[in-house]
């Protein structure tokens, strides 16, 4: 199988000319956003753990005009080995409102939350959530009807890059392109919590912040380590300076789904933090022993048919640990630059995303790429993609990615990315 191809065009400029030719009119605001593709620690965000990330050269670029209805009509341009392919998805705000108000946090007569159905998902009302979302924050006026919506994507789907978040944090951003203040750090914020909020609701998938968060304020000449104890941002240096080329590879036609399961582990998360009054697990002194004690407690009056065992909570606990652990280590590694300290730390947590956190769907993969001689092989979004993200030696990785590809994989160059942006319409 080839290589990822690279577009001619950038993105932004293709999004602009189909959306006017398709519409009939010029767009009302075009934004674009990168891939996004992970170095570790994308399980322990919600636990108030640190996740690095970087962003990668594909693009998705998102151009939408106002419509006279309350039909949201999106159309995507998809970029695949094989050449463009085209799909329209649509929904009305009316459809939109209705499912926001399935997600709305519920109790029963015993006074326990009622978990809400599992959205439904779709393109059109993914980017619609953004749009609600933005209106019930008063960041749109509730006037906002329907409207035209194009959407141009150059990121492979499947391969753990991102693409849907890019989509998300594209739109979220055309639909601010006339506010103020769109490059500072407290607007682009909060516009990867609107992100949030809105896939939380609207979109099959569970959520990574940090993917909205990378794609809005992250840099493509750095990794992002974000530490979500305190909410913090800061960079570290690409490995790619030192010598080291990354790939994302993905046998084509597999797929993992755990996303019920991480959703599982997120709510018992969300559960023990409200419980204790706490935003999160990480600033809880004794968090893994205290959490089981209070665990114990619900199983003795409420019964465990709700609830994780003690066992599996203590797995998940001990991974958060450890792996929050692992990431600020590989942090100090990198800006050190110790490269005999990184490759450690990713082996390590690729055993234990498999082992103690039981999710699986690229071991073998990664097993192949660490054989044909790459440096790590860790997967690229664990229990929600196959693929995994592979570092090699610079003087190997040309050998390493011909080798693949000729095996029938689909090898994508991780190049250094661009933070979301605008179009200039004039």
């Amino acid at each position: 199988m080839p290589m990822w191809p690279s577009s001619q065009a950038p993105a932004l400029e293709r999004v602009l000319s189909i959306h006017q030719e398709n519409t009939g009119v010029a767009a009302t605001q075009a934004a674009d956003a990168p891939a996004t593709w992970l170095l570790l620690g994308e399980h322990v965000d919600y636990a108030g753990g640190v996740v690095l990330i970087s962003q990668a050269a594909p693009r998705v670029a998102v151009a939408y005009s106002p419509r006279q209805d309350d039909l949201v009509k999106v159309t995507r341009y998809a970029t695949g080995v094989d050449g463009i392919s085209m799909t329209t998805d649509s929904v009305s705000i009316r459809d939109v409102a209705e499912r926001a108000a399935e997600q709305q946090p519920t109790v029963d007569e015993r006074g326990r939350l009622v978990v809400p159905p599992t959205p439904e998902g779709g393109l059109a009302a993914r980017l619609s959530g953004i749009a609600w979302t933005m209106i019930h924050r008063q960041l749109l006026t509730r006037e906002t009807a329907g409207m035209d919506v194009t959407v141009v994507d150059d990121i492979p789907q499947g391969a753990g890059l991102g693409a849907e978040a890019a989509q998300e944090a594209a739109f979220a951003l055309a639909l601010q392109g006339f506010a103020e203040g769109l490059d500072l750090a407290p607007t682009r914020t909060r516009l990867a919590e609107v992100c949030v909020q809105s896939a939380e609701m609207f979109a099959a998938t569970p959520p990574l912040r940090a993917r909205y968060t990378c794609a809005l304020r992250g840099s493509g000449e750095t990794i992002s380590v974000i530490d979500y104890a305190d909410g913090s941002l800061t960079q570290a240096p690409l490995l790619q300076t030192s010598g080291i080329d990354f790939f994302a590879i993905m046998a084509p036609g597999t797929h993992t789904n755990a996303d019920e399961e991480i959703r599982r582990r997120r709510r018992f998360l969300a559960t023990a933090c409200q419980a204790f009054g706490t935003e999160s697990l990480r600033l809880l002194p004794d968090a893994p022993q205290r959490v089981l004690e209070w665990l114990r407690a619900v199983h003795k009056v409420h019964g465990e048919a709700d609830s994780p065992s003690l066992k599996e909570a203590g797995a998940w606990l001990s991974f958060h640990e450890e792996e929050t652990l692992r990431a600020r280590r590989l942090s100090q590694a990198l800006r050190s630059r110790r490269l005999p300290a990184i490759w450690p730390l990713i082996a390590q947590s690729q055993s234990e995303l498999v082992g103690k956190y039981d999710l699986h769907g690229a071991s073998e993969l990664a097993q192949l790429c660490l054989e044909r001689g790459a440096q790590s092989a860790r997967s690229a979004a664990a229990g929600s993609s196959t693929a995994v993200i592979t570092g090699v030696d610079k003087h190997h990785a040309a050998n390493f990615a011909a080798d693949l590809s000729a095996d029938g994989l689909l090898v994508i160059k991780l190049e250094a990315g661009e933070v979301a942006g605008l179009a200039e319409i004039s």
